[in-house]
């Protein structure tokens, strides 16, 4: 019996070597307890006589099975920790292809990213580099390895780079971007911008992380707005238009945000003042255009655009006249105007020029209406556009009954013995003059000797015509009378007086006679 025990905890002597450090050393530290304790039976002499002593074998048997009932909850014990050692190395082994994974995906990552990553130590040598490098700069990553970052970027800029590398070594965490410029494997300079984490005091990696992208795209929309910019301001500045862009508060008072440079000559105000003022605090807009301007904007509705024309007063008491061309942005949520865009153009010589035809026009019109010959115009489709007194008195009808209609005068079944003369007045042939007989709204006819002309506006192009009538009657009255006293001299007249003259010297001689 005490053999089988003995082997049993050898046994389990063999098999507590598999289990973790502090299982083991607690099985082992029973199972030698136990090994005492079966050396003690076996040299005890009560042993030999306990084959004949009953209550022995009967505590022999007790221990016995005390023994068993241990080694049985001993193996329980191994057994449950060989699970769980098998759980944890299989746990340890999905660890550990996860990991691989991970770091498999990492480094697909920093292979193609954008981005450059780059490690540095606390000297400024680089001690890794992702393979974005090759891509953006031509570099292989370990002929970088090991050698200053700073050897690459360009001289102008390398103070900067100093400078930033400085503040990473005594402020840790991210630093604010940089630019820079680094030269390629080829030779030219690639812009850079670049971010800095200074990990120096993270055990895991001790060093500053540098992300870095390149953004010569960027750098060349950044120097095309600024030539557009400069374009721009050139423009303003000899163009007498200007811009402006004003702030709609709620209450309904608008503030300036800008305007160009060319506002300054043409007000001679500087636009620090209109920002502080306002456009219509300034005194600027003429008293007489003000209210007008001011009811216009605050009348104005989603996206609606709006041009107005009106005076200003320069600061040298000037007056001046402008077209301001103005787009208001709506904003639904706040359900009002919330900004003002606005061009403003000088139109002063404009101005002054309508005026001067205004007054021509005037004259020109007084003119036609004062004249004793009557004067029609029509436009190019022959609808009446003037119909002066004179016109009103010799046809009979009144300039409200002809004006926007055909030309009365002219009646519709003889309107085609017309065509030709209208058409070769609208083609620029004009006319010095043709005898016409034409209709009065009395019905009668009355015969009219006829000027025309063509109407041109300011592009050359033929707009209408112009007509003047004068009235034959009184001509072809004296006319016949000439007529009837000629016949009466024919006829008492002897008929050969038509045939035979007198002697032209007799008649001299009686005439120096008759004088002397």
């Amino acid at each position: 019996m005490l053999e089988k025990l003995f082997e049993h905890v050898q046994t389990l002597q063999e098999q507590a070597s598999e289990l973790p450090t502090a299982q083991q050393a607690i099985l082992t530290n029973t199972l030698e307890n136990l090994s005492t304790c079966l050396q003690e039976i076996a040299a005890s002499r009560q042993f030999e006589s306990a084959t004949n002593n009953a209550a022995k074998l009967v505590e022999l048997e007790k221990s016995n099975r005390l023994l068993e009932r241990t080694v049985a909850q001993q193996a329980a014990q191994l057994r449950q920790l060989q699970e769980q050692l098998h759980k944890e190395l299989s746990q340890y082994r999905r660890d550990n292809q996860s990991l691989a994974k991970s770091k498999a995906k990492l480094q697909t990552v920093l292979r193609n990213s954008p981005n450059i990553i780059t490690i540095l130590e606390s000297d400024g040598r680089v001690r890794y580099h992702s393979g974005a490098i090759e891509r953006v700069l031509g570099y292989k990553a370990e002929e970088i390895i090991g050698k200053v970052h700073g050897e690459l970027i360009h001289p102008e800029d390398l103070l900067a780079w100093q400078a930033y590398f400085g503040q990473l070594l005594e402020h840790p965490g991210i630093a604010k971007p940089i630019e820079y410029r680094k030269r390629h494997a080829e030779g030219f300079w690639v812009y850079m911008e670049a971010i800095g984490n200074s990990l120096l005091q993270d055990s895991t990696v001790h060093g500053i992380v540098i992300t870095s992208q390149e953004i010569g795209e960027r750098k060349q929309a950044e120097i095309a707005i600024r030539e557009s910019e400069f374009h721009y301001k050139i423009m303003s500045q000899i163009t007498s238009d200007f811009a402006y862009s004003f702030r709609a508060a709620p209450d309904g008072k608008f503030a300036c945000e800008w305007v160009t440079e060319a506002f300054t000559r043409c007000t001679g105000c500087v636009p620090e003042e209109l920002m502080a003022s306002g456009w219509w605090n300034l005194d600027l807009v003429h008293p007489e255009d003000r209210e007008m301007l001011i009811q216009e904007l605050e009348a104005c509705t989603f996206s609606r655009t709006g041009a107005n024309e009106y005076r200003i007063i320069n600061k040298k008491g000037d007056v001046r006249w402008v077209r301001d061309s103005w787009q208001a942005v709506w904003d639904k949520t706040e359900g009002r105007v919330i900004r003002l865009w606005g061009a403003c153009q000088e139109i002063t010589d404009r101005k002054q020029i309508e005026l001067q035809l205004q007054v021509v026009n005037e004259v020109l019109q007084a003119q036609m209406e004062s004249s004793p010959l009557a004067i029609n115009c029509t436009d190019s489709e022959g609808k009446v556009t003037v119909w002066n007194r004179a016109a009103e008195s010799l046809f009979g009808w009144s300039a409200t009954e002809v004006l926007g209609q055909d030309e009365p005068h002219i009646p519709q079944g003889q309107k085609q013995d017309f065509q030709p003369m209208s058409q070769s007045v609208l083609n620029a042939q004009a006319q010095n003059g043709w005898e016409v007989s034409l209709l009065k709204k009395d019905g009668n006819w009355i015969d009219l000797w006829t000027w025309a002309a063509t109407i041109r506006d300011t592009s050359n192009q033929t707009i209408g015509s112009i007509k003047i009538f004068s009235d034959l009657s009184e001509r072809k009255r004296i006319e016949e009378e000439r007529q009837k006293l000629a016949a009466l001299r024919n006829m008492e007249e002897p008929f050969w007086a038509r045939y035979v003259s007198p002697p032209k010297s007799s008649n001299k001689k009686e005439s120096k006679e008759s004088n002397e």
